[in-house]
């Protein structure tokens, strides 16, 4: 790790800002992307659509 790097790093902290540069917002979401695809490409849990099969008879 460079020492501009280290300086960048503080100047982030010490503001307060580090949400606030965009390199740092693209990649939280990226990843927030690529769980969301994860979890909705999960298949539903045969004792879960049981649940919602039940729930919907006692309507």
């Amino acid at each position: 790790m460079t020492n501009k790097k280290k300086d960048d790093d503080f100047q982030l902290t010490k503001s307060g800002n580090s949400f606030a540069s965009q390199p740092l917002r693209d990649k939280i979401g990226t990843n927030l992307k690529k769980i969301y695809d994860d979890v909705v490409q999960e298949e539903i849990p045969e004792e879960f659509l049981s649940l919602l099969q039940q729930a919907d008879t006692k309507k």
